[in-house]
């Protein structure tokens, strides 16, 4: 399962990724007040690097092979738990650029990496390669925008500003993207059309 991961996950890029992850982090916390709009970026590309870790290029060849595809997709998440301690560790060591709440930052990051994991495995579950590149730009793009442009923010605070922000909402809707990172994939392939019944000559 080493052997495999370390030929499957492409390190390169998640190690890219990771270091501008960083980056922004550090960032943040030179100037949390006006570089606050990093920190949303960074969560983004937190789970834009994972989406990575799931790229299958030669899907259709290697899920005729006798590894499963759950076996293969666990040794693969060693790129996102690799991931997941950077940031885990990133957030401790600049904690004090979170207004008080560097607990409800990390857990932005863990579930935000969560739900990216869950679509993918959905997506290769389905027969996909995995579209890593346009999940992760997508990804990406669409959590700067909310980071800049905090549209709905009062109603929908998923990057909170300042302590006096609702960081209890946004707590609750990232536990929410979560949980449905963790079931979606469950219950769609649980809702897979069945494959038609042969019948008899």
């Amino acid at each position: 399962m080493i052997s495999y991961a370390a030929r499957a996950v492409p390190w390169g890029v998640l190690g890219t990724g990771a270091g501008l992850m960083v980056g922004l982090l550090l960032l943040v916390e030179y100037r949390p007040y006006t570089l606050w709009p990093l920190q949303g970026a960074a969560v983004g590309l937190l789970a834009g690097m994972a989406v990575w870790c799931y790229q299958e290029p030669a899907a259709v060849l290697v899920d005729t092979l006798p590894r499963g595809m759950a076996w293969r997709t666990i040794a693969r998440s060693a790129g996102a738990v690799g991931l997941l301690a950077i940031w885990l560790v990133a957030v401790k060591e600049t904690d004090t650029s979170y207004f008080g709440h560097a607990g409800d930052v990390a857990w932005q990051g863990v579930a935000a990496l969560i739900a990216a994991t869950g679509f993918m495995t959905w997506r290769r579950s389905r027969g996909s390669t995995g579209p890593a590149a346009a999940a992760s730009g997508g990804i990406v793009a669409v959590t700067l925008f909310i980071a800049l442009a905090r549209p709905f923010a009062e109603q929908i605070p998923l990057f909170p500003y300042t302590a006096a922000d609702d960081w209890t909402t946004s707590r609750i809707l990232w536990t929410g993207l979560g949980l449905a990172g963790v079931g979606i994939p469950f219950l769609l392939r649980a809702n897979r059309p069945a494959p038609p019944r042969r019948t008899g000559a």
